[in-house]
């Protein structure tokens, strides 16, 4: 962990300042340690450079998996890009340049390593639940301006009204209420600030209800491993999909991804059928979560459902 860090982090349950205790650093950070709450006496361990916030991966253990699983996917194929902020997020590099940022559900770190090299992001915090912050380290926690942090959503360690700009690709909508997880994320953004995220549209529920079965009594009760195993398999049906009239009738009883890489297809397969929750929503209902929150500005992005807004003064 950067000491810069420090400047961000507060007691999740009383928001006071931490004292740093039993340090051990290395190459200028902090890469073991405690972060002791005097007023509330809570304390929270830093390890391997990681702040950690919480002891389990709780519902999102499969994406923690997914990206260990899929290392070798991930790694070597460039499966995000900073094209896709502007499309999902409306995200360019001028909103970034020479600001504190945060994102919410880093993953692996993808977006954190186009935010802070090809953005080039004054500091850019990640959060996730999920063991994939150690990936997230790996790949990108050598650079000045990023710190990863092990935290829950609902309990961010973080000043309040303290980012330039907030961003969530594909998060909020796996957690048990995507709203509230929206009401969560919201007081972090400073006044003026811009606050992006994307979710899952409720308009093509019908595609959907197939993979939601399988996904509900099936394919969330897995194993990770096992369901690597069903991803792979499955990802072989492509070809039988591919054939016209007969194929599209099967892909409708089974979806899996449809990627021409095969290896990209098993993993964006897993992804189907992984998570515990999923939740869809409509363009006017997330435009009253803005609006409500103090924001304006509010626009959606190019792609369905992505929003955008800037926090009002009050």
């Amino acid at each position: 962990m950067h000491k810069k860090a420090l400047e961000y982090l507060v007691c999740p349950s009383c928001q006071r300042d931490f004292e740093l205790k039993d340090v051990v650093e290395e190459s200028g950070c902090i890469k073991e340690g405690k972060l002791f709450c005097p007023s509330c006496q809570a304390s929270f361990k830093i390890h391997n450079f990681i702040p950690r916030f919480v002891e389990d991966q709780e519902y999102v253990a499969s994406f923690g998996e997914e990206w260990h699983l899929f290392k070798h996917v991930k790694n070597t194929r460039p499966l995000m890009s900073k094209d896709e902020m502007n499309q999902y997020m409306g995200l360019k590099k001028e909103d970034i340049e020479n600001k504190e940022v945060l994102e919410i559900g880093c993953g692996a770190g993808p977006y954190l390593d186009i935010s802070a090299r090809e953005f080039h992001a004054k500091h850019i915090i990640g959060i996730d639940l999920s063991r994939a912050v150690d990936a997230a380290y790996e790949n990108v926690g050598h650079l000045d301006n990023v710190t990863i942090i092990q935290a829950n959503l609902f309990r961010l360690p973080l000043r309040k009204k303290s980012f330039d700009v907030v961003y969530s690709l594909g998060v909020l909508h796996h957690t048990p209420d995507t709203h509230k997880a929206f009401e969560a994320i919201a007081p972090f953004v400073k006044t003026r600030g811009l606050l992006s995220i994307w979710l899952y549209g409720a308009y093509w529920l019908k595609k959907s209800v197939n993979q939601d079965r399988i996904r509900k009594l099936f394919t969330s009760k897995m194993s990770p491993m096992a369901l690597y195993r069903f991803s792979i398999i499955a990802s072989w049906l492509y070809y039988l999909y591919k054939i016209p009239f007969i194929g599209h009738a099967f892909r409708e009883t089974l979806p899996i991804a449809m990627d021409k890489d095969r290896h990209v297809r098993a993993l964006n397969t897993y992804d189907l059928y992984s998570p515990t929750y999923i939740n869809r929503h409509y363009v006017d209902e997330v435009y009253r979560w803005f609006s409500e929150e103090g924001f304006e500005k509010i626009e959606p992005c190019h792609y369905i459902l992505g929003m955008k807004g800037y926090k009002r003064e009050v």
